[in-house]
């Protein structure tokens, strides 16, 4: 007869993590004392279209938006959330939308990492 102890519990399986349905692409094209200009690239790797997007991250070091472009910038503490301008609210399966920003720091300028695209988690390319 076949026991079963303590330590041969069960094993639950984990849970599974959604593939991300695109990729946000951060580059900071140029660079001063106290600012910097980034180019933001995002592809829709998924099989739906998007109408209108918004692209959400959040800055780790206190980067401040200036002025942005190719999209609506707002920012609230350290998140940032871009909508989508007339000109450019279809974003098609495979296809990519550019947008980009000037921005201000004190401590630093580290890339985000995190974004989201209509509240679903992106890959940072």
């Amino acid at each position: 007869m076949l026991r079963q102890t303590a330590s041969q519990a069960p094993v639950k399986a984990a849970p599974s993590v959604e593939a991300a349905t695109c990729v946000v692409r951060f580059s900071v094209t140029d660079q001063w004392n106290d600012g910097f200009t980034a180019g933001v690239a995002i592809t829709n790797k998924g099989s739906g279209t998007l109408s209108p997007w918004t692209l959400s991250w959040t800055f780790t070091a206190g980067q401040r938006v200036t002025h942005g472009w190719d999209g609506q910038y707002r920012q609230s503490g350290t998140r940032v959330t871009v909508n989508a301008e007339s000109y450019n609210a279809t974003l098609a399966p495979g296809a990519t939308v550019s947008t980009g920003l000037n921005g201000a720091f004190d401590r630093g300028n580290p890339a985000p990492t995190a974004f989201t695209l209509n509240g679903a988690r992106c890959d940072a390319g």
